[in-house]
């Protein structure tokens, strides 16, 4: 990891997780696989819509997240996420 990322530590579901990128101008909010499944998360959706990479490939991402629950800096905020 680039040392002078900036990078946050935030909780989800009581677990701390390190190196979350926050973009609040993003167009959609990620979590990876990889994440989910340390944390246990398995409660995600078909994900009905195709997204396209800035290198113009379109994948279609492998579930959508309603209302995740995270916590950052003591206030708990939720968003909507695909895997």
């Amino acid at each position: 990891m680039d040392s002078q990322n900036p990078t946050i530590q935030i909780l989800i579901r009581g677990h701390q997780v390190s190196g979350c990128i926050i973009d609040g101008g993003s167009g959609i909010n990620v979590i990876s696989e990889a994440t989910c499944s340390k944390l246990i998360i398995t409660e995600w959706e078909p994900c009905p819509f195709w997204l396209r990479r800035v290198d113009t490939r379109s994948l279609r991402p492998i579930g959508l997240i309603w209302n995740l629950e995270f916590t950052l800096g003591g206030h708990a905020f939720t968003v909507s996420t695909v895997i």
